[in-house]
């Protein structure tokens, strides 16, 4: 029977466009070692030798970290310092303050952690590639995690992404498992992966949904028996949430379910300067003038819910605008319009260079580009893609109702990075002429 099953799945992987000559072990650890240079180089082009003035949310991070590492909580370190908040999810930033806590506290340091953490990107782009299409498609999916810049770019920026793709393809993987054999480790894998993804990514926990046609496939299982694996992923994943949100309860005067920055993102991208101008699509900071906050509020929690009114207020009064800014947001995050504002923009907010953001625009063409190729392929030989494209729906939701702009696709790029793979890997058969035969059936037993 271990010959028939080895028999198999050699089969399974040329059928799903795995050639013989590629080795994945080793063209992983080429992956590895290229996107590791090609990650460090970019911080001591673009950054230097010296700690560097970083901006937007990974200098937040840096320095609520360091606020943590010194025994101050989750607190404020910019503007209302030293306030209670949870203006991010709580994994990410107690990462990087127990880390800081070691000694590992500079700039630099923060940047390597998320350089080394990127690299286990690439790992599981590969993993994942090399699990639901075979070889060549896993260490093609490999090589682009390692190149592409939408990955290195954000590792380099201390922002939360890296972690969230690595626990993201943990999920994925988890997932992939528990529909081969939905049995009980397997759901507490994925309960934990979620979870996990959940405290650094909310919307994440989305994924959630992929346990319906999990279950409903699982035929073999009693219905009393599938419901009590879902009921045993939903606990495992709210034992890891409870602790956040009730100790949120306790530092806030309304609920916080994982952060107090939902209301504020939402406004910003839904106002009348981001309805029609030269900011349409995309998030202006003068947004937050349309809300009405009483003088002496200090409560983040508090005022998150005000802005998350007011922005409820202003999408209700211009539904008219609202189409169209819609699909200006798509635009405007997959590089399509307005792209050099876009890019100077995001260029700023993150205190980088123009040219990395225009290759990681440029290059996500590419990657859509081979996705599409590889989606299609994959429906065509009814590969169960499931739990890749839950990601890529997120995706799409966050952006219709936030704002547009690169960074939001990220999440669904692990997914893209994935089918581009498979996407190549079936372009290379086409030309090569090879034809795959379906694997042939499991014997009994």
């Amino acid at each position: 029977m271990n010959k028939n099953n080895s028999d198999i799945l050699s089969h399974a992987s040329h059928y799903h466009g795995g050639f013989a000559s590629i080795r994945f072990g080793p063209a992983l650890a080429a992956s590895l070692i290229v996107g590791g240079l090609i990650r460090l180089l970019y911080i001591l082009i673009v950054f230097g030798a010296t700690d560097p003035a970083l901006g937007g949310d990974g200098l937040s991070y840096h320095l609520e970290a360091l606020r943590l590492a010194d025994g101050l909580g989750y607190t404020s370190a910019m503007w209302d310092i030293g306030a209670q908040t949870a203006h991010h999810p709580p994994a990410w930033v107690t990462l990087l303050g127990g880390v800081s806590a070691l000694g590992f506290d500079t700039i630099h340091q923060h940047q390597l952690l998320g350089v080394l953490i990127g690299m286990l990107v690439i790992v599981v782009s590969a993993v994942i590639g090399r699990l639901f299409f075979g070889e060549t498609a896993g260490v093609a999916a490999g090589a682009f995690a390692a190149i592409y810049p939408g990955f290195w770019v954000l590792d380099a920026q201390i922002l939360s992404e890296p972690l969230a793709l690595v626990l993201l393809g943990a999920s994925i993987i988890a997932f992939y498992w528990f529909s081969k054999a939905p049995n009980v480790p397997h759901a507490i894998a994925v309960g934990f992966f979620v979870g996990l993804t959940t405290l650094t990514r909310p919307e994440q926990i989305a994924l959630l949904v992929l346990l319906i046609p999990i279950l409903w496939r699982a035929a073999q299982l009693s219905y009393a028996r599938r419901a009590l694996l879902a009921l045993l992923v939903f606990a495992i994943v709210a034992l890891l949430i409870a602790p956040w949100a009730i100790f949120n309860a306790k530092r806030f005067e309304v609920p916080v379910f994982m952060s107090t920055n939902m209301g504020t993102g939402l406004l910003i991208g839904n106002c009348p300067l981001t309805f029609e101008g030269k900011n349409r699509g995309f998030f202006d900071m003068g947004c937050l003038k349309y809300a009405k906050k009483p003088a002496g509020i200090k409560d983040r929690a508090v005022k998150d819910r005000l802005h998350r009114d007011a922005a409820i207020i202003q999408i209700r009064d211009n539904l008219d605008k609202l189409p169209l800014t819609i699909v200006a947001r798509y635009g405007r995050a997959f590089g399509v319009y307005r792209t050099r504002h876009t890019v100077a923009e995001v260029a700023q907010w993150h205190g980088t260079a123009t040219w990395p953001v225009w290759a990681w625009v440029i290059s996500f063409w590419f990657v859509a580009a081979l996705a599409v190729i590889g989606a299609a392929a994959a429906i065509r030989e009814r590969i169960d893609i499931s739990p890749l494209a839950i990601s890529i729906l997120v995706m799409l939701g966050v952006l219709g109702v936030f704002y547009g702009e690169p960074r939001y696709h990220t999440m669904a790029d692990l997914s893209l990075v994935v089918l581009a793979g498979f996407g190549l890997a079936k372009i290379l058969q086409w030309k090569s002429g090879v034809s795959a035969e379906p694997p042939p059936p499991v014997p009994d037993g």
